[in-house]
């Protein structure tokens, strides 16, 4: 069985990397290609230098006709967040699968947008429906699906280490998240902030306290408003990949290997999530323009706490790859289709 997929936003760097995973995959037939409204296209070899030489259709500024006239299965949504939250309820009413890299789903609470995104939410019958995309973690639900919310690229890699690990550690100590993320994860944009000469040789923190990825980390992890937990972004001067260092306090004694035994446990059978030895730690080159994830941590106080690392590539794991993911599971593929 193929599937005929839509991609809109297919000229951003997620959409790009979007596009080159689908033209790749085995079950997937590339309907549509869209742009932002009044955007001046291009051809389909240009969205990604690995295309050169495949043939697709063009990338043509979004008109939601031309859309449903390529007949797609599914639409993939690489746009900004009030864009997506008005594209969606029309295309799951024409009885798309929507997979939606945007946090215009993420969040279940309707008054959190208008707080962390500045919008308020169009659609707040939808999110309860939206399925909230960490694929590993997802169960049945993920299955079923028709609308997937992509996690952002911070969260992916802040969840991933964590979640495993919530029964061990100690309630009201505080959860501290540094991550770090290459100049890409901010999007094509003509900011000077994230031109080649403000970045290169620097390093610093940005968005501490109100990153609208926060609250979306505190409800993955069911903490309220008012608990402990500091979530802590900088700018790496690279293209791309997010580097997590997680400090947590446990309520025991717990050694490297219990750490690196509840991650193998709960990600047994994943293809993507890397559990390294004790004593290696995770580095950005080892998972950049790889849709994997690896885990490692450190123990500090003999054990009573830890620092937990976590490497991903942004715009694969944090986006393009993790919602194919999504897509294969929805669709009844294997979860590495396309992707291995």
């Amino acid at each position: 069985m193929v599937k005929r997929v839509s991609v809109v936003g297919a000229a951003g760097y997620s959409g790009a990397e979007l596009v080159r995973i689908l033209a790749a995959h085995p079950r997937v037939e590339v309907a549509s290609l869209f742009g932002s409204p009044g955007s001046k296209g291009c051809a389909f070899e240009a969205v990604h230098p690995a295309l050169g030489g495949r043939s697709g259709p063009a990338v043509v500024p979004f008109d939601e006709a031309a859309l449903r006239a390529s007949s797609p299965d599914a639409v993939f949504l690489a746009t900004p967040n009030e864009t997506s939250a008005s594209l969606v309820p029309s295309l799951l009413e024409a009885g798309l699968l929507v997979i939606d890299v945007s946090g215009a789903f993420r969040l279940k609470d309707a008054a959190l947008y208008q707080a962390w995104y500045g919008f308020q939410h169009p659609s707040p019958q939808l999110l309860p429906r939206a399925v909230y995309g960490l694929t590993e973690l997802c169960g049945e639900e993920l299955d079923r699906a028709r609308l997937v919310a992509n996690p952002g690229c911070y969260p992916t890699s802040i969840l991933l280490a964590l979640r495993p690990l919530l029964p061990i550690l100690e309630e009201g100590m505080p959860v501290v998240a540094v991550s770090a993320s290459g100049v890409s994860g901010a999007g094509k944009r003509a900011d000077l902030a994230y031109s080649f000469c403000e970045v290169a040789g620097s390093y610093k923190a940005y968005g501490v306290g109100v990153h609208r990825h926060e609250p979306e980390i505190r409800q993955a992890l069911g903490l309220p408003a008012g608990s402990p937990f500091a979530f802590v972004p900088h700018l790496l001067p690279v293209a791309r990949g997010i580097l997590s260092t997680i400090h947590v306090s446990f309520r025991t004694r717990v050694s490297p290997d219990e750490v690196a035994g509840r991650w193998e446990r709960a990600y047994a059978g994943r293809p993507f999530v890397r559990v390294l030895p004790p004593g290696r730690l995770p580095e950005l080159k080892d998972v950049v323009g790889t849709p994997r994830a690896h885990l490692g941590s450190a123990p500090l106080d003999g054990g009573r706490r830890a620092v937990l690392v976590s490497a991903i590539d942004n715009l694969l794991k944090g986006a393009a790859s993790q919602a194919v993911q999504n897509f294969n599971r929805a669709s009844g593929f294997a979860e590495e289709e396309g992707l291995s």
